[in-house]
């Protein structure tokens, strides 16, 4: 159903090297792989932030702030 996807496979194939993240097809239609992928990712995360303590953390609200503003999303809440 590649035709029905949010997401091409290459770009989400680009942005997970760009993260150095491990790529994995979700779908949120059917929750294939949704928690796995969560799960994965936030594991990940603890991970670098245990090896690395002294690198800048990732500031999540000012990321998604940043990213409703570029799309227009949200503007209204």
């Amino acid at each position: 159903m590649s035709s029905e996807r949010a997401i091409r496979r290459d770009e989400g194939e680009r942005l997970a090297r760009e993260y150095s993240v491990p790529f994995m097809e979700t779908s949120a239609k059917t929750g294939v792989n949704v928690e796995l992928a969560f799960t994965a990712v936030a594991k990940e995360l603890k991970h670098r932030a245990v090896q690395h303590p002294n690198e800048p953390k990732f500031q999540i609200h000012e990321y998604i702030e940043s990213q409703k503003e570029k799309s227009g999303c949200c503007s209204y809440f």
